[in-house]
Formats: C-alpha cells, sequence, structure tokens
C-alpha cells in the first residue's frame, strides 16, 4: 500500500518510452525479419497490445481508468488494442478479502458477522477504483459491497498531482449525498443500504445484468441493440440536459441491461458531473439550433457558454457550423467539406476561435464513451445523429420545466414583451442607419477586406523561411560538430553540437511537411 515516488515515476516512463517505441515500429516494414506481411503485422499488433494490457494493469488504478475509457473507442483504436483494453472493464485483479474485511470492520466499528448474516468472501467483480463482494443483510436482503482499493489516494497523488480533482472523488461524496434517479421507467440505480456506509465503503442492491457492450447475449436475449444504443443516449440527454447532474464514467463495465426487461442499469457513482443551470440553458440553445437548423442560434449560443471566442470572422465560423447542421444525418467526405467550406476552416485555423472550458470535461468524457459504446453495437452509429432525433421531445419537456408551467397567457405576455422592446429599439437601429450612410459619404467609413488566399500564402511564405534558416542552421552546426569530432577537441563538445544538428534537422523536416499539407490543402480547395 506505501507507494514510491521515484520508483513510480521510473516505471510510468520506462512504460511509455518502449510503449512508444513498439507502437513506431508497428508499421516500419525494415523491421520484420524475412519482410514485411500483414500477416506478421497482425501478429506483432496482438503482442504489442498484449504488452500494454499487462503493463497496465501492473501500473494499477490510474491506468486502468485511462485503459477503460480507451477500450470503449473502437473507432480510434486498433481491435487488437479494444478487445484487449476491454477485458480491464469488468476484469480487473481484485486485491485480497482480508484487506477488505479490515477496512469494511475499521470503518464501520463492527465486525463483518455482525454486520451481515452471510458475506461472501471472493469477490464477484474488481475495478480499477475498488471491488464487489456479495452479502446478505439479517433482514435477508441481498447487497453488493463495494469497498475502496487500499492506498488509492496517495496514487493518484503520485500519478495526478496536477490534477487532484480526481483524487477528491475518491470520498464518494456524490454517492453518500445525493441519490441518482433516473425519470425514465427503463432505467434503474440500485438503492443505497446508507446505514452500512462510510467513506470507503457502500452496500447498495444486488441487480444483476448484462455488460452493455456484450453483443451476443443481448442478441441472444432478443433485445435490440439499435434500441439499446437509443436509450443510452436518451439517458444522457435526461442527466444533462434535464437535470446537470449526470454520470461521468459510462463505460461498459459501469452500464447493464436487463436481459428480460431491456432497462438499463447503472453502477458507480463515484466520477459524477454538475453543470449549472446558466450552462444548461445555453446546451439546451445549442440543441435547439441544430433541431431547427438555425446557425446564427448555435453560434451564439456557443459564444455565450465560451466555447468560441469573439474574433473579427465569424462569418468563417458560421458558415462552417451551417454546413454540419445540414450534413448531420450523413457522413461527409473529406474532399467534399473541403470543397465546401475548405476556406472556412483555414480562416478558423488561422483565428483559433474554439475554446475548452472545464465545464465540459465530463460532458465530453460522457459523449465520447457512448459514441465508442454506441459504434460496438452498431458500426454505423452516431451519436450526433441519435441525439438529435431523440432530443426534440425531450427539449420540449426540459424547456417547460426551465419556463415553469406556462399558460397560454404567458405566451402572449412574453411574446407581447419581445414586440415591445423590438419597437423601442427601432429609433436606435434607424439611428445607426444614417450614422454609417453619413460616414460613407464623408469617406470615414473603412471596408475591412480578407484575402484568406493570400493569408495562405504568406503562411507558407513564413514557414519555408523558418525552415531555410533550419537547414542552415542544421548544416552548419553538423559541420562544425565533424571537425570538433575529428580534431580530437574538449571532450562532449562535439556531441552538443551534433545533437543541436540534430535539432534544427528536426525543425527543418517538420516545416517542409507542414508545407506539404498546406500544399495538399490548396489543391484539395481549388478542386
Amino acid at each position: 500500500d506505501d507507494y514510491n515516488a521515484l520508483q513510480r515515476n521510473v516505471d510510468t516512463w520506462a512504460f511509455f518510452s518502449v510503449f512508444r517505441s513498439r507502437l513506431w515500429l508497428l508499421d516500419q516494414k525494415w523491421s520484420y525479419p524475412g519482410g514485411w506481411t500483414e500477416a506478421k503485422r497482425a501478429e506483432r499488433a496482438r503482442g504489442l497490445a498484449k504488452y500494454l494490457l499487462n503493463s497496465v494493469l501492473q501500473l494499477g488504478p490510474t491506468f486502468i481508468k485511462i485503459g477503460q475509457l480507451s477500450s470503449t473507442r473502437s473507432d480510434l483504436l486498433p481491435g487488437e488494442f479494444v478487445e484487449e483494453l476491454s477485458t480491464l472493464q469488468d476484469r480487473v485483479p481484485a486485491f485480497s478479502a482480508s484487506k477488505a474485511i479490515a477496512i469494511i470492520e475499521k470503518d464501520l466499528g463492527r465486525p463483518v458477522s455482525k454486520l451481515f448474516a452471510s458475506f461472501d468472501e471472493r469477490p464477484i467483480a474488481a475495478a480499477s477504483l475498488g471491488q464487489v463482494h456479495r452479502a446478505v443483510l439479517f433482514s435477508g436482503e441481498q447487497v453488493v459491497v463495494k469497498v475502496q482499493r487500499p492506498g488509492l489516494k496517495q496514487l493518484f497523488d503520485i500519478d495526478l498531482n496536477n490534477l487532484r480533482i480526481l483524487a477528491e472523488q475518491l470520498d464518494k461524496g456524490d454517492e453518500n449525498r445525493r441519490n441518482f434517479r433516473a425519470d425514465a421507467a427503463w432505467a434503474r440505480a440500485p438503492k443505497v443500504y446508507w446505514e452500512y456506509c462510510s467513506p470507503r465503503v457502500l452496500v447498495l442492491e444486488y441487480l444483476p445484468g448484462v455488460k452493455i457492450s456484450d453483443k451476443a447475449r443481448l442478441a441472444a436475449a432478443g433485445l435490440d441493440l439499435d434500441m439499446v444504443a437509443r436509450r443510452a443516449t436518451e439517458a444522457y440527454l435526461i442527466q444533462i440536459l434535464k437535470h446537470g447532474f449526470f454520470h461521468a464514467d459510462p463505460h461498459p463495465g459501469n452500464v447493464s441491461v436487463d436481459p428480460k426487461t431491456g432497462d438499463l442499469l447503472f453502477y458507480d457513482f463515484g466520477m459524477m458531473g454538475e453543470i449549472g443551470g446558466d450552462v444548461r440553458e445555453r446546451l439546451l440553445d445549442v440543441f435547439y439550433g441544430i433541431y431547427r437548423k438555425e446557425p446564427d442560434q448555435v453560434l451564439k449560443a456557443l459564444v455565450d457558454l465560451k466555447v468560441i471566442k469573439p474574433t473579427g470572422d465569424t462569418l468563417s465560423v458560421r458558415r462552417a457550423i451551417n454546413f454540419f447542421i445540414e450534413n448531420l444525418a450523413r457522413q461527409t467526405e473529406r474532399q467534399e467539406t473541403i470543397a465546401n467550406i475548405g476556406e472556412d476552416l483555414f480562416a478558423i485555423a488561422v483565428d483559433q476561435p474554439f475554446r475548452f472550458p472545464a465545464t465540459f470535461t465530463f460532458v465530453l468524457r460522457a459523449f465520447s464513451t457512448l459514441e465508442g459504446i454506441g459504434k460496438t453495437l452498431n458500426p454505423d452509429y452516431r451519436f450526433s445523429e441519435d441525439s438529435g432525433s431523440n432530443s426534440r421531445l425531450l427539449l420540449e419537456q426540459v424547456q417547460q420545466q426551465v419556463r415553469g408551467s406556462s399558460s397560454g397567457a404567458s405566451h402572449v405576455r412574453a411574446a407581447a414583451s419581445e414586440l415591445g422592446a423590438a419597437a423601442a429599439a427601432m429609433p436606435l437601429r434607424v439611428q445607426r442607419i444614417e450614422s454609417t450612410l453619413s460616414q460613407l459619404e464623408a469617406g470615414d467609413l473603412k471596408l475591412r477586406v480578407r484575402v484568406l488566399e493570400g493569408e495562405r500564402a504568406n503562411r507558407r511564405q513564413g514557414i519555408m523561411q523558418a525552415a531555410t534558416l533550419h537547414t542552415v542552421a542544421s548544416v552548419g552546426l553538423l559541420n562544425v560538430g565533424t571537425q570538433l569530432a575529428l580534431s580530437g577537441g574538449r571532450d562532449g563538445a562535439a556531441g552538443v553540437v551534433l545533437a543541436l544538428s540534430a535539432v534544427f534537422g528536426g525543425l527543418a523536416l517538420a516545416g517542409l511537411k507542414r508545407v506539404q499539407r498546406l500544399d495538399k490543402f490548396e489543391k484539395e480547395i481549388r478542386g
């Protein structure tokens, strides 16, 4: 249970270095003895996937949690990696029953024999943060007892020193203070037995089910896989848009399906996310704008959410939003996208108006995991399309809840208020139009014309100049380093100079690759 920080860092960086090197060699054909073949590459990929799994298990909870998240991304990771990492969802090595019993007795202040009529020392499941034992209360109710792994906070402090907020999740504060209740009849969460809980021990109702990513068992139970994916999406829309309180770790080990009813069963509420009312209303505006195909409303809501920083050129952002809204229901090809909004994408890349507020860290993480689960159940699943088709009625219900019980009279009053505000603003608008016309007549109004083609040419020229300078520096340092090495000069000087030459050479190559990408982009825009 005691972790050495220095040894932990050495183990972590050794893993990163070895894995990155082996991943790079995977596609280097010269590295295959006897020549490269698809079969040899597949065999090496399976070996690397097994190495990744074993290393993650050895490194422990922090990396197991990252592996669980990655295991749902079948659309991003090779199949061999997903297959191996998926075992982390419900087959993580357990710690000893004696340690679990010691934690329970210490936290609850009584022997296990006095707490439960029976307690199964063999865990039924082990996860990155704890493990689960079955038990029976003296009242006869079957329960599960969740016990946190010993020394977990100390380990997280070492691994995630700059992310202490994750360690604070370990006190299970949200789960012990706030119930997770589902509005939908087809979504359930286990009942909590509060009198048997402590900061490290939780006693919950026993709710067995089939893992949501187990296609074979779900199909054998006669369940519609598309329906399961849709329900998962709708459940999260309800949690985020209606309540602003949501399960932030929905990997397949934490979401199951009742094989008899098709109900979704949610487990493990140690990582919950919460968003405020204002943010929730702006998210509603985004969804409504997408549903009604109004890019201006979407753009305004994203600016209010601070996802987009207003720049001098919002037209490009608006055009890009409009293009993606219009093509939400189908997968567009790269060439089609660039042909339609290539100029706008370049302007967005230069202006960099997008931001990533910390508020949405867990939201995007949950959506990313749901996308991976959906694609596991159906390769053609698209979260954006499914959320759009399922969200209309939900959004209407949420808007009613946010606005309260609105009668017809209140709608009339609201419309009259908007009309009055528009009428009051009309004189000011006329004055602004008159002022603009006066400036035009006097020649005081300057018109800024943005030539994106010229900007791209200037950008390319700047990169080429930098690459040329890096090349000259690399060659010059290479010459000096070679002379020092041949003359037997000061020890180490030649090595330092040659290393600097290699650095500048790498920068030059990176610059040339950027130029190649810009040329390819320019060619695609021009068709």
